[in-house]
């Protein structure tokens, strides 16, 4: 079939040029439509349902929001996971789903269940949200809005009016979330004496103020030919409306309005949390999040130009200033790709034409990477892949070209120096190719099969390394193609055997080999004994390096997380804010700040005032002088910060590192260790234990136990008896306590298209906490009397806030590791907390974070690896039909783990899931090159030559295709191996390993295979030497 196929590629070779010139405009039209990323999406499938529940305590959430939810929520069909934070005021719960159910699928299961549980909660609970579809990497661009000239509340009403529906409006924009500055409110606040002077109390207000707005219909009226739509508009447009409210009329027939009992403002709602900016004060904040599949790099590119629009059209003096721009990420790590693609595609086709000695064939051979990667660019589309760091910068073009060095080979061998006229050279064109097509073949789908372990891995994993298998699979299929369908045709073409030459250089390192071979023949024990004492060996030493999950991305810019005492307010929290902003300021490193603390006034993350979260961009490295990387430069911020800013624990990430973590785990630490069980204060000291035990752990950096205890709150609690005593409505009590600071109800005052709350206010005489009992209620016979006289009030201390795994209560003990690779420091924690924490049920202990994510891997991997090359050594077996041969060639796979070995220990590196996949890789080389070798010498056999002559035949033949294809491959990954740019980090290791590995493996290829032959085939060797003595 093959040959069949080559004989067709050379009779209509035109044909054949015509299509392959289509394939490479349509592989362009296809990487100008690939959506384009920094790095693949590794997020989970999940929903997150985030309920207000005003006035209830983390405990009271808990049991009447988060509970009831969970109940609704669990079994839901795909179901993975479901975590949950309840904090005061607010419940937060994320359902993870399977990997590969469909997000929109997801929401709709989420929506029905909340529908369920909606009866469960109590009235006063608004109705739950769910929280817009994005991700991991769904932060794409973060603003300020500034004006020296406009007030905070000016600032943040044109961004939410103004700036925010025209950025919403860029297609792959799913949402924008703003915080900062003061949120408009119309503000109704009661002068209680005023109030009680017109016979009126705060309960008859709040009703009439609230029915004093509306829109009403009175169908329609007509009039000759027409009709009229008849309606009635009473809403509230400003501060005038809302002051001339009847409230009722004195007995002289004098209307009371709302402006003789209240004073009417534009003010600011009550706020959850801050933003401040470089160090000065507090500004207003934009974050813009990307819908889910979109293709980041033109949402940002529209982003901008959109901010563009918008920022012409703003008031003189407002500026909207880019602080966080993933573009910057995005292009630095393209650049990389690029870089390395470029030069690795210049270095394979420097090394073609020095070791082919023939620049139309290594134009040809290289002409394969494009109509590959076109094929590739295909599958990508097909399996929705995007271009980015794993699945476009980890192909070597190397393995691309093998194919086609061994085809044109296998013509330099046959017709050097030859003189054919077309039609000869296309017939024995055909024959020669014809005759090394199926082992070529075949090794090239056993480098595909090698990707397969990395097809089968699940979760982050998974989702990292899939589109890198998925790619690199297209892109041999490609290949194969390539060699089989057009190369033949290009040969025929363009190359004539007369073109074909060997440099003089290379005619020495044959001869060189040639005469080295017997020797090698001869010392095959010794020989055998070195390379299997050489693997044990690096192996030996390469176990105490230790192994982490994927090397930390330096992307350029930081997270600082501030954590501080529940009971902080927002002064003292901006205060703080602003001294860590002035230390990181102070450093050269640093270009600018912006801290985001608490939450926004509606609801989108269950973050407190004691969680502060500071955007740090760097500058370019080159220019870095206080440390030259990201883990000396934190621990230097973090020692400085926590030394000056009292009452400050600091853990310091990346954008895109923190979300990933927060989204895969729910915690935004590299490592998670999570006790579970039902008491709190329990968990809270276990808790505490475990990080007393592995604080002197080697490599631990970030250290922090969850803040689950310390919320200072005041408690009301009316006494039913006084109040049945005084005449007080319960109501009224509740009333007068809801009025006091978040205001009660009364509608909306409508601006044009602007629409803004309207509260009604009774704030205490003096902004202190012990003035709460001075609040005036109403009796039922008109009087008033103190709040302190119906109800007690309550200082107390409850929990800051209580999570929940899979329905079942958390607390965990974050840490991120500087300075030790991942797995080994998880070995001696584990230790350490196993000797110095007893534990006893119901509580136990799970490790979530990074250290899961390598674990899971690592099983997986044990599980298929072997089982691929166990279908390896099948397809071997088929191919030869002679399990000699096979055994010959499998043994190459485990020696080839030598140099992939030594590289990274020369390189200090330690073992990772990149690392893996290098050595996954090489397995395949070895296996190609191995395969070629090996056919040539049986096909030596078969042709009648005396054994040792025919091992010695077949390898000298095969020495430059061996060479060539393992000199391409390794120094197609040279400048990978060798690259510092953004993304660079994931790339090193498995370039390194792929380098070191082909180098070491293409010696062996060539003297230890030849060694294990003349081992394995001893009836074949025997018979020589029995013609010999013949």
């Amino acid at each position: 079939m093959l040959g069949w196929l080559i004989h067709q590629s050379i009779q209509l070779r035109l044909l054949m040029l015509g299509l392959l010139l289509t394939l490479l405009v349509g592989g362009g039209l296809a990487a100008r439509n690939l959506p384009i990323d920094a790095l693949p999406d590794i997020s989970t499938i999940q929903v997150s349902v985030l309920t207000e529940a005003p006035g209830l305590s983390a405990p009271e959430v808990e049991r009447n929001v988060t509970f009831p939810m969970e109940n609704a929520l669990n079994g839901v069909p795909g179901l993975e996971e479901l975590r949950s934070v309840s904090r005061a005021d607010l419940s937060a719960i994320t359902v993870v789903f399977r990997d590969g159910t469909d997000p929109w699928f997801a929401r709709q299961l989420v929506f029905e269940r909340m529908l369920q549980a909606r009866g469960d909660l109590p009235e006063s609970v608004p109705t739950p949200q769910i929280a817009p579809l994005s991700t991991g990497l769904g932060e794409i661009y973060q603003f300020v809005v500034r004006s020296p000239v406009h007030s905070r509340k000016q600032l943040r009403t044109l961004l939410d009016w103004e700036i925010v529906p025209r950025l919403r409006g860029v297609p792959g924009v799913i949402e924008v979330n703003t915080q900062g500055g003061e949120l408009k409110q119309y503000q109704v606040i009661v002068q209680p004496d005023r109030l009680a002077a017109y016979g009126l109390t705060l309960r008859e207000l709040s009703e009439t103020l609230s029915s004093a707005s509306a829109i009403v219909s009175g169908g329609y009226i007509d009039r000759t030919a027409e009709s009229f739509t008849l309606r009635a508009v009473g809403t509230y447009t400003g501060v005038e409306d809302l002051e001339s409210v009847v409230l009722k009329v004195a007995p002289d027939g004098t209307p009371v309005l709302v402006k003789h009992v209240a004073t009417v403002r534009d003010g600011a709602a009550l706020r959850h949390g801050i933003v401040t900016y470089m160090g000065e004060d507090e500004a207003v904040a934009g974050v813009i999040m990307m819908l889910l599949g979109s293709n980041s790099r033109d949402v940002i590119y529209a982003v901008k130009d959109r901010v563009a629009e918008v920022q012409a059209e703003l008031p003189a003096g407002v500026v909207i200033e880019a602080v966080y721009d993933r573009a910057e990420f995005v292009e630095r790590t393209l650049s990389t790709v690029v870089k390395n693609i470029l030069e690795g595609a210049a270095v394979v086709f420097l090394v073609l034409i020095v070791l082919l000695g023939s620049v139309r064939g290594a134009l040809v051979c290289v002409l394969g990477i494009p109509a590959s990667m076109s094929v590739a660019l295909f599958g990508m589309h097909w399996a929705g892949v995007a271009g980015d760091l794993m699945s476009l910068g980890a192909i070597d073009f190397g393995f691309l070209v093998d194919g086609p060095i061994v085809l044109l080979e296998a013509l330099i061998a046959a017709f050097a120096g030859q003189q054919l006229t077309s039609r000869e050279r296309a017939d024995a064109y055909a024959a020669a190719l014809a005759r090394v097509v199926r082992p070529v073949a075949f090794a090239v789908a056993i480098i595909m099969l090698v990707y397969i372990p990395l097809l089968s891995l699940e979760g982050v994993e998974g989702r990292l390394f899939k589109p890198m298998a998925t790619t690199m699979a297209f892109a041999l299929f490609g290949a194969l193609v390539y060699s089989v369908a057009f190369l033949p045709a290009l040969l025929a073409l363009f190359v004539p055997p007369a073109k074909h030459g060997t440099s003089g250089w290379l005619r020495v390192l044959t001869r060189g080999y040639e005469r080295a071979l017997p020797w090698a023949l001869k010392m095959r024990w010794p020989l055998l004994a070195g390379a299997a004492a050489a693997l044990v060996i690096t192996g030996g030493v390469f176990a105490g390096k230790g192994a982490d999950f994927v090397p930390r991305i330096d992307e350029g810019d930081m997270v600082v997380s501030l954590r501080r005492p529940p009971s902080i307010n927002l002064t003292e929290a901006k205060r703080l804010d602003l001294e860590v902003q002035k230390i990181l300021l102070g450093f050269p490193e640093v270009e600018g700040t912006l801290a985001f603390t608490g939450r926004a006034e509606v609801a989108i993350d269950p973050a407190g005032k004691d969680k502060t979260d500071i955007v740090v961009p760097l500058k370019p490295k080159e220019e870095w002088v206080t440390a030259h990387d990201l883990d000396a430069l934190s621990v230097v911020f973090k020692d400085k910060i926590e030394s000056q800013v009292p009452s400050t624990f600091v853990s310091i990430s990346q954008p895109i590192e923190d979300r990933n973590n927060e989204i895969i785990s729910g915690s935004r630490a590299d490592i998670q260790i999570m006790v579970l069980g039902p008491d709190l204060l329990e968990l809270k000291r276990i808790a505490d234990s475990i990080a007393a035990a592995i604080r002197p752990v080697e490599g631990t950096g970030d250290l922090r136990v969850e803040q689950v205890l310390g919320m200072p709150e005041l408690t009301v609690k009316p006494d039913r008896a006084r109040l049945a005593r005084y005449g007080v409505a319960l109501e009224d009590a509740l009333l007068a306590v809801e009025a006091a600071r978040v205001g009660l109800p009364i509608g909306l005052v409508y601006e044009g298209q602007r629409r803004f709350d309207a509260r009604l206010l009774v704030p205490p005489r003096e902004p202190r906490p012990e003035a709460l009992g001075d609040l005036f209620v109403e009796t039922v016979d008109g009087h008033r009397v103190p709040l302190s006289e119906v109800a007690s009030i309550e200082e107390t201390e409850g929990p800051a806030q209580i999570r929940r795994q899979d329905r079942v209560r958390v607390v965990r003990v974050e840490v991120n590791l500087r300075g030790r690779d991942l797995v080994s420091w998880v070995g001696d924690a584990m230790v350490a907390v196993e000797q110095n924490v007893p534990l006893t049920p119901p509580y136990k202990i799970t490790w979530s974070g990074q250290f899961e994510n390598f674990q899971r891997a690592s099983q997986r991997l044990a599980v298929v690896v072997p089982i691929c090359l166990t279908l390896i050594f099948g397809m071997l077996l088929w191919n030869f039909r002679d399990v000699r041969y096979a055994a010959a060639v499998f043994a190459l796979v485990p020696f080839a783990l030598i140099g992939g070995l030594a590289g990274l220990i020369l390189r200090d590196m330690s073992f990772s899931i990149p690392a893996a996949v290098g050595f996954i890789a090489l397995a395949g080389v070895a296996v190609l090159n191995g395969v070629v070798l090996a056919s040539e010498v049986r096909a030596a056999l078969d042709e009648g030559h005396r054994f040792d002559e025919a091992l010695l035949k077949g390898s000298s033949h095969t020495m430059r295709a061996v060479l060539t294809t393992g000199a391409v491959a390794a120094l197609g990954f040279l400048p990978m191996a060798l690259a510092t740019g953004a993304g660079s980090e994931v790339q090193r290791p498995l370039a390194t390993t792929v380098v070191f590995g082909i180098g070491a493996s293409t010696i062996l290829t060539l003297f230890l295979l030849p060694a294990l032959l003349r081992l394995v085939l001893r009836r074949e060797r025997r018979a020589g030497e029995n013609m010999t003595h013949l």
